[in-house]
């Protein structure tokens, strides 16, 4: 919802609830980046965590496409849905790798 009201104002650069944007995104990252390295052991987990963190990175070479070309109306206008579709992508990934941490044993080879 952050990011539908930054596509929304004419210059969201300057707009304070961008740092809280990109905070957030940063907070996720660095999520990825731990959950990578406490289950490593584990390999489901590991993958999803490396894919986790490669739609980060995806995502906010997006974002940053958007703030940069926000005068371009195809990125303007469509982009946006496809942040948002990554983002809830990022999300259910964590929610599938709880559950898996939850119904397996604490190896999985």
């Amino acid at each position: 919802m952050v990011g539908f009201y930054l596509s929304q104002i004419a210059n969201p650069a300057n707009s304070e609830i961008l740092i809280l944007h990109i905070s957030l995104g940063v907070l996720l990252f660095i999520m990825s980046i731990l959950s990578y390295v406490y289950t490593k052991n584990i390999i489901r987990l590991a993958h999803l965590a490396i894919v986790n963190i490669l739609l980060i990175v995806i995502t906010g070479i997006i974002g940053s496409g958007f703030i940069i070309l926000k005068t371009n109306s195809f990125y303007s206008t469509y982009i946006p849905y496809l942040h948002m579709l990554l983002a809830i992508g990022i999300i259910s990934n964590y929610a599938v790798m709880l559950g898996i941490k939850r119904t397996i044993n604490s190896v999985d080879k």
